[in-house]
């Protein structure tokens, strides 16, 4: 279980490097504790529709991102999250301690996706 952790923290450590790909600026960080799970991008303000419809897709629900948003998101059941999101940036915040595994696993899964979208991978 202690090898998971660690690996778990690692793989999540390689995520929160801030890096520059093609010229376009892009920020990733994931801080993933024992009650909290917190990502945040900063990318290029071009990519904010490609982000957008992926959310869109991901989430069945339309969020407009060209404007300040604070939202909570249900998921299922005592499951939910807090999105905050505007042009160029994007951060999700997951409570642990009232939430299921499950739904912490569906927040990664949907993290993992937008790193996805930002990166090209």
């Amino acid at each position: 279980m202690k090898i998971l952790l660690y690996a778990t923290a690692i793989v999540l450590a390689s995520f929160s490097c801030g890096c520059k790909i093609g010229g376009e600026n892009l920020s990733l960080k994931t801080v993933d504790t024992s009650t909290t799970f917190k990502f945040t991008a900063e990318f290029d303000e071009a990519k904010t529709d490609k982000i957008e419809k992926y959310l869109d897709s991901a989430l069945n629900n339309e969020l407009s991102l060209n404007q300040n948003i604070d939202l909570l998101i249900n998921l299922s059941g005592n499951d939910k999250f807090n999105l905050k999101a505007k042009k160029g940036w994007l951060e999700i915040v997951f409570d642990k301690r009232n939430s299921s595994s499950a739904g912490y696993m569906k927040v990664k899964k949907l993290t993992e996706g937008i790193q996805g979208q930002l990166t090209g991978r």
